[in-house]
């Protein structure tokens, strides 16, 4: 997204936000700008991390950090819209997912069946928290594939990341409705990012994540290739910022039983302790940045989050 469409949807906040509606619902397309595809200051915090990339790549702004300044009215649209749920107990979700395989011409990320299947299969273990029993969540989250397209085509592989390949890309291949999950491998520069759920009346077609398709269970990032990234990813699709998002605020990441922290986590320093609030950095947790084997867990509150966003925004 240009700099210019960011200060225009900013401009477009400030008006409804002025305005004297009946319902003070802010349209989620302009509650918040959808990632720059060039490093801004305008669209992070001065301690904004670089990207989770695997070992080597260039450093490249994180996509999924939210601006401090846009929270506040992500979290106001998100309340007023859960008021017509209030009261409802939160229900299992299964979500479908369209799997698109994006490979290139010499068969570079045509990735195999088998490593589609265990690639769910980590999503559901993940999100019905069975790797920690006893301190991870069960989001009631489960996703069932739908599913597999595969398509040869070198400029979607190589280019995703930019503005141009990310539409190309997406709108030509998109596949559902808010509910579905659309997963698209690629030879993407990050390991994966997503879109969050406040975005997809903007743009339905671009909704979903991309990740890189080394990452699937059994590839060959190393410490990053147990299908975690996609976990991470599904966690900003289902409404959770990163476990740094707030640094050592008071909101934190607008969760309350993760541990405010200010940096984010390269692999699983134990003890790592970076805010003077109670708690240590949740390294374990899936919307850190550790690595794979240090995933563990999502939390009571993040699964309560989730299931808001879901019904605010998807359900």
């Amino acid at each position: 997204m240009s700099s210019s469409r960011r200060v225009r949807r900013a401009a477009s906040l400030l008006v409804l936000a002025l305005s004297a509606s009946g319902f003070a619902v802010l349209p989620a397309a302009t509650v918040a700008a959808q990632p720059s595809h060039t490093p801004s200051a305008e669209c992070a915090s001065d301690e904004s991390p670089t990207a989770r990339r695997p070992a080597g790549a260039a450093d490249a702004h994180e996509r999924n950090e939210v601006a401090q300044q846009d929270v506040a009215a992500i979290e106001r649209d998100m309340r007023s819209r859960l008021g017509a749920h209030a009261g409802k107990p939160a229900a299992k979700e299964t979500v479908p997912v369209v799997f698109h395989v994006v490979h290139a011409a010499d068969g570079t990320g045509n990735v195999s069946n088998t490593a589609i299947r265990a690639q769910l299969a980590e999503l559901n273990q993940d999100f019905a928290g069975q790797e920690a029993p006893g301190t991870a969540a069960n989001t009631q989250f489960n996703f069932t594939l739908r599913a597999v397209h595969r398509w040869e085509n070198d400029s979607w592989f190589n280019d995703p990341d930019s503005a141009n390949g990310e539409r190309a890309l997406k709108t030509a291949t998109h596949e559902g409705d808010s509910r579905t999950l659309n997963i698209w491998s690629t030879n993407t520069g990050y390991l994966g990012y997503a879109t969050f759920p406040w975005w997809y009346a903007d743009d339905p077609k671009l909704d979903g994540i991309v990740i890189q398709w080394g990452s699937l269970p059994g590839g060959p990032i190393d410490n990053y290739n147990e299908g975690k990234t996609a976990t991470h990813e599904s966690g900003h699709w289902l409404g959770l910022y990163h476990t740094f998002q707030g640094r050592c605020g008071n909101a934190n990441d607008e969760v309350e039983d993760t541990p405010a922290m200010k940096t984010p986590t390269s692999g699983c320093p134990a003890g790592k302790d970076t805010c003077k609030a109670a708690g240590l950095d949740p390294i374990h947790n899936y919307m850190d940045y550790s690595y794979d084997s240090c995933y563990n867990q999502f939390t009571p509150g993040q699964a309560t989050r989730m299931q808001d966003a879901w019904a605010a925004y998807r359900g």
